[in-house]
């Protein structure tokens, strides 16, 4: 397993925690760091875009224009006029425009929503290498200290005819094997933790009691998940940006002048009434905006047939997550048979139990246990992983009640 994306998860989660107030910063535990992933910086424009959607920002006014008039068509003094044109705004343009930033606004909440994903996924990603860099690095050190033992039991018999210098050497490179993969374990556990405890702002790191979900609980939840599939985020958002375009579309189709009313006054006038009233009416026939329309809904249709292929993909994403899971379980059951099996651990204690026994062969056969553990250990860590891609992709990460999918008891995220 290697670290993704630590130096930019980082950089956000530390940023945005510039903003919270300290009593926040207080918390520690595994599920504290994967809330953070709804409080990183990266959110806040998203925040800013939406909270600007107010409809004092975005609305057509109900009149476009007010005009006051001055005319005098006999040029006399009896027909001087003044008048009044108001030019209402158009009400389907109106209408259509609310529309449009409704609908736009639901499309960067389901941006953001998106954005919640990938921030979540990230920390799970950083957790297990937390978890899987530790355990990895305890498992080479005990093995470290078998062959050492080993090696030194060698040494005490370097005179005896008994002496091998093959498997002494053998055990010292093991030694040096070990130290460079105890190495690599160190290094990348360090860098998770420090990724851990810059975003959570603490000193020290106290995970040690946590308990990692079981292989087997995993099975049940997949085929639970997988039986009640629902649209993804980026399947919505796609939907919302399809509904986002025509609206657009219907805006276009709006944007024409629908006429005035105006009030007229002849002060001067030598007719019955002093006041006269004329309308206009505008008849949207010939409209000089189709190419922007023609524009607007060719948007449309390409969003459409993104749909469709998005679609087609996530049924496929979904099923070979899902397999890809469901046969890495079964090779790690298959593998923890095989140890069982293979009764490593009795045979060990009957040669120890036995008169005249080896320690090299016992030290031996621990040293087998341990490969095969180390083996079963990152066997578990890629279910794991891959339980954590699996749940990316059928969209539960961020499902409410938030959910703690590393926990043995699947604790609520609060």
């Amino acid at each position: 397993m290697k670290l993704s994306s630590t130096i930019g998860l980082v950089l956000l989660s530390c940023l945005a925690f510039q903003l919270l107030p300290k009593e926040v910063k207080a918390q520690d535990s595994v599920s504290d760091f994967l809330l953070t992933a709804f409080e990183d910086r990266n959110l806040a424009h998203y925040d800013s875009r939406i909270a600007f959607l107010k409809p004092r920002n975005y609305r057509f006014p109900v009149l476009e224009e007010v005009e006051v008039r001055m005319g005098n068509d006999e040029q006399t003094y009896e027909d001087i006029q003044y008048a009044l044109r108001v030019r209402p705004g158009n009400p389907w343009r109106i209408r259509r425009n609310n529309a449009f930033f409704n609908a736009t606004k639901k499309e960067l909440q389901l941006q953001k929503k998106l954005e919640y994903k990938d921030n979540i996924f990230l920390r799970y990603e950083v957790a297990l290498e937390y978890f899987y860099n530790r355990d990895l690095a305890d498992q080479i050190d005990e093995r470290m200290q078998l062959i050492s033992r080993k090696a030194s039991i060698m040494e005490d018999n370097i005179d005896s005819d008994l002496f091998d210098a093959k498997d002494y050497s053998e055990a010292k490179l093991e030694q040096v094997e070990s130290i460079e993969k105890l190495d690599e374990a160190v290094v990348e556990l360090n860098q998770a933790k420090t990724e851990i405890q810059l975003v959570l702002e603490i000193e020290s790191l106290n995970w040690e009691n946590f308990s990692i979900i079981e292989v087997a609980e995993i099975n049940q939840i997949s085929e639970d998940i997988a039986s009640v599939s629902e649209l993804s985020t980026e399947l919505d958002l796609i939907a919302q940006q399809i509904d986002v375009a025509r609206q657009d579309t219907r805006v276009e189709k709006a944007d024409f002048d629908i006429g005035f009313a105006q009030l007229e006054y002849y002060p001067f006038t030598d007719r019955k009434s002093n006041y006269g009233f004329s309308v206009g009416v505008t008849l949207p026939i010939f409209k000089d905006n189709k190419p922007q329309i023609a524009e607007r809904k060719m948007d449309e249709l390409e969003l459409r047939s993104e749909y469709d292929a998005e679609q087609f993909q996530d049924s496929v994403n979904k099923i070979r997550e899902f397999e890809h899971l469901k046969n890495l379980i079964a090779h790690h059951e298959l593998i923890q048979e095989k140890k069982e099996k293979l009764n490593l651990l009795a045979m060990t204690d009957n040669l120890a139990n036995s008169e005249g026994f080896d320690p090299i062969t016992i030290l031996d056969l621990k040293e087998g246990i341990l490969k095969l553990d180390e083996v079963i250990l990152k066997s578990r860590y890629r279910v794991l992983s891959q339980f954590i891609d699996f749940l990316y992709t059928y969209d539960v990460l961020t499902k409410t009640p938030l959910t703690n999918y590393l926990s043995k008891d699947l604790s609520l995220i609060e």
